[in-house]
């Protein structure tokens, strides 16, 4: 009997300091602070930030509620109730050892007064010392999301990014050097590259692109116009400014200044790209619009579209 209130008062004990206190939480902080090495009492920024996101990263682990960024997750404050909510499982995941409530390392454990007789007439205080208990870490089993996502991250290569397309497109307007003309159906070639830089949340990757262009004159003594623009393009991902459609489409911004075989100039437009499922496959619909400097004088433009389909490396 009188083990067994021995044994529900301690249980009962150390479930009440189980909770974290302030102390015990700014500890857990110091902790953290330790193993990025930030200073004791260092505020969690945008470099704190950057390192936790590393670190992770290092282990294989992606967490959702860190990719939309430091500025766009909430900044300091968002950061900071991050922090709060997942510092027991931050800990677990960088296997330090867990900080206990000093109440935990020494219980005083009195007897209730109805307990057996012998205990009243030899009335005894029984001192219980606890060691702090060591490579105290929650496992958790990895459901099937978290291994898909695991798995996709490790498959990733120096080539995720790369994409190899082509297509037909038509123009639509035409500036007064062409307005004239009749234009007939050019083939477009591109590709993009995984090689680049983010800027935000906006990453910048560099290109090659090639479109033929026919101009055919309504008359003999009108010059037709039948040749190709090339050259580097840049790409600009906006696919986390504009979020519809998710990660099935990529939305991508595009500039260059492509050489003509009848002149110079300069291009622009967009790219809507939708990817069939896990397949290296997709399917594009973009826009151009193309201004050349004739080399005989003068200036002309012209607006097309096209749709197309692309082998891309995710």
């Amino acid at each position: 009997m009188k083990e067994g209130i021995i044994i529900t008062v301690l249980i009962f004990s150390v479930y009440l300091c189980g909770q974290d206190s302030s102390s015990t939480y700014d500890k857990k902080l110091d902790q953290l602070r330790s193993e990025f090495g930030m200073g004791e009492g260092e505020e969690f920024d945008n470099s704190a930030y950057s390192q936790l996101v590393k670190r992770l990263a290092s282990l294989g682990i992606e967490d959702e509620q860190l990719q939309d960024g430091f500025e766009w997750g909430g900044g300091k404050v968002g950061f900071e109730v991050y922090v709060k909510n997942n510092i027991d499982r931050l800990l677990s995941d960088f296997k330090l050892e867990p900080v206990l409530s000093d109440s935990l390392k020494k219980e005083k454990i009195e007897l209730p007064a109805d307990a057996s007789v012998d205990v009243q007439k030899h009335p005894t205080e029984i001192f219980q010392e606890i060691e702090p208990v060591k490579d105290l870490a929650v496992k958790k089993t990895p459901s099937k999301n978290n291994k898909k996502k695991k798995k996709s991250k490790s498959d990733k290569n120096i080539l995720s990014g790369f994409r190899l397309g082509s297509g037909l497109g038509k123009p639509l307007v035409a500036g007064a050097g062409f307005a004239e003309h009749a234009s007939y159906v050019e083939t477009v070639f591109s590709i993009r590259t995984p090689l680049g830089v983010g800027i935000g949340p906006v990453f910048t990757s560099i290109g090659y692109e090639s479109s033929h262009y026919s101009f055919e004159a309504p008359v003999d003594t009108v010059s037709s116009y039948y040749g190709k623009g090339s050259g580097l393009v840049l790409f600009f991902d906006i696919s986390k400014i504009i979020k519809i459609g998710g990660a099935k489409i990529g939305k991508y911004f595009m500039l260059g200044m492509p050489t003509y075989d009848h002149g110079s100039g300069f291009v622009s437009g967009y790219d809507l790209t939708m990817f069939l499922g896990s397949l290296p496959l997709s399917l594009s619909v973009s826009s151009r619009i193309n201004i050349m400097s004739l080399d005989t004088g003068g200036s002309t433009y012209w607006l097309s579209a096209s749709a197309g389909i692309g082998v891309d490396i995710r």
